[in-house]
This record gives C-alpha cells, sequence and structure tokens, in this order.
C-alpha cells in the first residue's frame, strides 16, 4: 500500500483508501491459496475495520471472526464484539481461555485481580498500580527499555501471555479453515512498538499504513455503529486502562508529531502543533527505542571467509 503521508485522513479520497485495504486482502488470501480470513474481534475500532473490509474483500461466508474472552475481559468488549458481529452479519464464535491461563499461572502474577473481585475493583487496582510506576520515569519508556523490578516483569508477563494465547487461539481457527489470520495492528501501533511480540499478531496487517486517527475516519466513512467509533481505545486485557493511559499521549497528538518526525525538527513541531517541546521528544525517544521491534525475530547473517555458501 502506498504511503499517504498525510497528518490527516479528511483531506485523502477515504473510498480510494478503503479500496486499497480491500484489495490488498483480496490479493494475499489468494497468494496464501487459502479460503479466507479469521480475525479476532475485541470490540475495538480497528478490528472492526479490518472484519468490514474481510468482508467486502471476501463474503461474509468466507469471513471468521473470533471474540477471546478471559477471566479479566470487560463487559464492554464482549457487547461490543457481538454488536460488530450482528452488523455485519457474520456468527461470532466465542471462545473463552481462563482454563489455559489458569494453568499456565498467568492469573497467579496478578492474585488481587482474583476470580472474586468485581471490574470495578480490577479498574481500580490497575489504575492504581499505573500510577505507582509512573511516578519516577513514564511506564512506557520503562517497558521499552526492560527497566523495572519483579514486579513490573510479573505485570508485563500477565499482560503479554494473555495477548500470545489470543494469537494461538487464532490460529488454530486458521488452521481448522484453511484461513489467513488478519492483524488488525495499524502503523501507530508499529511506530512506537505498542504491541506484545508475537501476540493478537498475524499473517496479514491491512491497517499497517494507517494512523490510528485514520482508521478511525475509515469507520466514519463506513459508518460503523457510534459506540465502536466512539469507545476509548483500550488493551481489553487489563480493565481500567487506556491506550493514551498506557502510552502516556493522547493518539491525536501522538499521530500528528508522528507524520512530521523526520520531515522537520522537533521544536518546530512543538510550534506547529502548539504543543509543549517536551512532548515531541517523547515521542522521538519512544520511536527510537520501538524501532528495533519492527525486525523480530532477528535473522543472523553469516559472513564467510570464501566462495562457499554451505557450511
Amino acid at each position: 500500500m502506498t504511503s499517504l503521508n498525510k497528518q490527516d485522513l479528511k483531506t485523502v479520497d477515504k473510498s480510494l483508501v478503503y479500496k486499497q485495504i480491500v484489495h490488498f486482502i483480496q490479493e494475499e488470501v489468494k497468494v496464501f491459496n487459502k479460503r479466507g480470513a479469521v480475525i479476532g474481534i475485541s470490540g475495538g475500532i480497528d478490528s472492526a475495520v479490518c472484519a468490514a473490509a474481510a468482508v467486502e474483500a471476501l463474503g461474509k461466508e468466507n469471513v471468521t471472526l473470533v471474540h477471546i474472552t478471559e477471566r479479566d475481559t470487560p463487559k464492554e468488549s464482549k457487547i461490543h464484539a457481538k454488536l460488530i458481529s450482528e452488523y455485519l452479519g457474520i456468527p461470532l464464535k466465542i471462545k473463552n481461555i481462563t482454563v489455559a491461563l489458569t494453568a499456565l499461572g498467568v492469573y497467579n502474577l496478578q492474585p488481587i485481580m482474583g476470580f472474586i473481585s468485581t471490574e470495578k475493583i480490577k479498574a481500580t487496582y490497575a489504575r492504581k498500580r499505573h500510577r505507582e510506576l509512573n511516578k519516577d520515569n513514564p511506564i512506557y519508556i520503562k517497558h521499552l527499555l526492560g527497566e523495572g523490578d519483579k514486579k513490573f516483569r510479573r505485570d508485563i508477563a500477565y499482560y503479554e501471555t494473555k495477548a500470545r494465547l489470543i494469537t494461538v487461539t487464532l490460529y488454530m481457527y486458521a488452521n481448522l479453515e484453511n484461513k489467513l489470520v488478519i492483524d488488525t495492528g495499524n502503523k501507530t501501533e508499529l511506530s512506537i512498538g505498542y504491541y506484545a511480540r508475537y501476540g493478537e499478531a498475524g499473517d496479514i496487517m491491512p491497517l499497517a499504513d494507517l494512523y490510528k486517527t485514520q482508521v478511525i475516519e475509515i469507520a466514519k466513512y463506513l459508518k460503523l455503529p457510534d459506540k465502536i467509533i466512539n469507545r476509548p481505545p483500550s488493551p481489553d486485557i487489563i480493565p481500567g486502562l487506556t491506550d493514551s493511559m498506557n502510552i502516556g499521549i493522547d493518539y491525536v497528538i501522538l499521530d500528528s508529531i508522528l507524520s512530521l518526525l523526520g520531515r522537520i525538527k522537533e521544536d518546530k513541531i512543538a510550534k506547529n502543533l502548539n504543543v509543549p517541546l517536551s512532548r515531541a521528544m517523547y515521542v522521538k525517544r519512544i520511536v527510537a527505542l520501538a524501532k528495533p521491534l519492527l525486525n523480530i525475530p532477528i535473522k543472523a547473517k553469516i559472513k564467510y571467509k570464501d566462495s562457499e555458501t554451505s557450511l
């Protein structure tokens, strides 16, 4: 897909952009000789846009929607996943992975989030823990640097293992039905490394060249349900937290800065966007820290002393 190089998708032909996404899905399914696509439906805007595009590209009968739940899945996520399913007219497969996560010992990493705790209690604890971690250094910087004490490593393992088991579950359906798994990640997430490695991943990424705010504009163009569009983006496997809280910056400001980084200096970005210079420098730093993640798994390059090409 050709890069848009636009700060605001409102100035771009949304119909043309959407057609490219649909065509991309059609072509990749053919390339891999698959029968269709599997999409994990979280109830968020990215998966909703991908699902709508997949339906147009492949037909309803060739698209499998899977909503994966577990002990801590917010009720709102379940409601919105069903809303997307009903809107597209496709049955929603619901798979609960609580037993598998329990067997792995994931819930023991955060015992206070327990089975008898209400969603409100879990959300309150998660926000309190988030504030604690943000005191001396932004939590997202800590994560990218691999900093933090043993308790913080438990936090990360608790979150990322859930995401990885979601991927395992989606591939089970893909294997059974000979379909591709659609990765719903977007350009913003890729730029700053906001994803769990091998978690909620897939074979193709239709939104990889669109910033989060641009995905929202596509959703509006498609006239997806307002509840989906207006819902604050959040990691559905951690109650009480939003993406903006975790990243430390709002998507509108983040995307605006990302679109200008590398083109003009940070002080001019701050002036043009009327934001503190510290905001632009923060985004520059997390982009630099996240860059190596794009190449994972990192492949070794072997240098030979002569022209031999084998060991």
